[in-house]
């Protein structure tokens, strides 16, 4: 009971300085928002075409038929597409998002007036309503041509599981990502290297203050604000980008295990920094790489192989990826793995800093 009473006085005396410093607040809630919105307006001013792949079966002597032809002329005409004609399906390419299939016998079954075409397309994208409109409204036209039959044209609809995102999507949770990690980082490396210097750890010393109940105070104290941080970015994102994404238990479990593993980072490299001018660029040097080679902007398998090996080393890597897989496609699984991942370079951090950290020395 005594020593939750401490911890909880730990935790209100981080949280009181959080809310009179002005640069803690800028990297817990202003960067990673700036950052959001900044991008996302250059995502948003990028061609908004969507790419479709179409497969025309409908070949008659080696040649596409007129009535097939007529179909891909007026998806073009929509300037929404980006078309790519391919003569070849695979069921479980993920990538293809969005898939239409011109039967064989097309133009016959048009003329006779039983004929379909196939979209393919996982129905929980967010690209799915528009796409639909738009194709429907392609089937409406070619139906009100087509005199001699009541609906000579239908759409059938297959639905895939997809891992394609948007790049609003794939970003936002990697904000949150930075979020967490700049605030454990930056905020663990200055409110130390402050303390040290005026003077306050000297006095915890001489209470009955343990080094445990310093840093799980500090823990807790993260975790708190990692939760108000991705609640915020959330909501600014769904009202500006109209993004949807899943709320579940786990993602709690994964901004706890980021409180674990960032603060941990920080009271390690605060055994080295003792100016207050030398925080920041301590911090700078461990958060910049992890900032761009984390897959917060681009995915990983994107890049070059030596700094693929790097970005698996990451700890911000991990919990990018977890609260991309349950944030986006709702995978509890997959985010618990990154989440175990997390959690065990989390432990080694505090057990490390709790080894080198001496009060003197802080």
């Amino acid at each position: 009971m005594k020593t939750a009473l401490i911890i909880f006085t730990v935790f209100r005396g981080h949280l009181k300085a959080w809310k009179r410093n002005k640069t803690t607040l800028f990297w817990t809630l202003a960067f990673p928002l700036l950052l959001m919105l900044l991008f996302g307006g250059i995502f948003a001013l990028q061609s908004d075409k969507m790419d479709l792949y179409i497969e025309n079966q409908n070949i008659v002597n080696n040649q596409p038929t007129l009535a097939s032809l007529q179909i891909i002329e007026l998806i073009n005409i929509t300037d929404a597409f980006n078309i790519i004609e391919t003569n070849e399906i695979e069921d479980s390419d993920k990538q293809r998002i969005r898939t239409i299939i011109i039967p064989k016998n097309f133009e016959q079954d048009l003329d006779s007036g039983n004929s379909s075409i196939i979209l393919i397309m996982d129905e929980s994208h967010q690209s799915f309503s528009r796409t639909i409109s738009l194709v429907k409204g392609i089937i409406n036209e070619i139906n009100l041509e087509q005199q001699n039959s009541k609906q000579p044209l239908t759409l059938i609809q297959k639905h895939i599981i997809s891992s394609d995102l948007s790049r609003i999507e794939y970003f936002v949770p990697g904000v949150i990502g930075i979020a967490i990690m700049s605030t454990g980082i930056f905020g663990t490396i200055g409110t130390n290297t402050k303390y040290r210097k005026n003077g306050v750890i000297k006095k915890l010393a001489t209470t009955p203050l343990s080094k445990f109940e310093w840093i799980i105070g500090l823990v807790l104290y993260h975790a708190v604000i990692g939760i108000v941080s991705a609640i915020v970015i959330s909501i600014v994102a769904s009202i500006v980008f109209g993004i949807k994404l899943i709320w579940s238990p786990i993602i709690i479990v994964l901004l706890i295990a980021g409180a674990l593993t960032f603060p941990g980072i920080g009271m390690i490299i605060s055994t080295v920094v003792r100016e207050e001018e030398e925080a920041d660029a301590a911090g700078n040097i461990i958060t910049f790489p992890m900032l761009f080679l984390s897959g917060t902007f681009f995915q990983i398998e994107t890049m070059p192989g030596a700094m693929q090996i790097i970005a698996r080393a990451l700890p911000l890597t991990y919990l990018n990826n977890g609260l991309r897989e349950t944030m986006i496609f709702g995978n509890s699984q997959a985010a618990l793995l990154n989440c175990g991942i997390v959690v065990i370079i989390g432990i080694l951090s505090i057990a490390i800093a709790m080894k080198i950290t001496k009060w003197t020395d802080l």
